[in-house]
This record gives structure tokens, sequence and C-alpha cells, in this order.
């Protein structure tokens, strides 16, 4: 991914991860439960090194950890 806007946008949707996560009081452990994301990915969005993730890969975390329909 080396599209200035796709990179712009995977680091919104970390950050949104990173906020509710935290918001909940979630560990990496519990992120990978809320989202089905592996914990490597997990560890990967939470320290905003999401460059090379899809984006659908954090839309569909985002939605699942917020309880939306993916």
């Amino acid at each position: 991914m080396t599209d200035p806007a796709r990179m712009a946008q995977a680091r919104t949707l970390a950050g949104w991860i990173a906020v509710i996560a935290e918001d909940r009081g979630l560990d990496e452990r519990g992120v990978a439960a809320a989202t089905g994301l592996d914990i490597e990915d997990v560890r990967a969005v939470l320290s905003g090194t999401v460059f090379m993730m899809p984006v659908s890969t954090l839309d569909r975390a985002l939605r699942r950890l917020e309880g939306r329909p993916h």
C-alpha cells in the first residue's frame, strides 16, 4: 500500500480501533477476540504500523469491534 490516501485511511481506521479498545479496557487478546484479527495484526494496529494491512481488513475489524454488520 503506497498510495498516501490509502495509508492515511489505514492509519485512521487503526486509530479508531485503538481508541475504542482503550475506552473499553481491552488488551491485545481482547481486541483480537472482538475483531477477528490475529495477535500480530492487533499489535500492528495498536502501534499504528498498518502500512501493509489492507484497508478492507481494518474496516471489517472496526465494524466487528463496534458491533456493526460487516
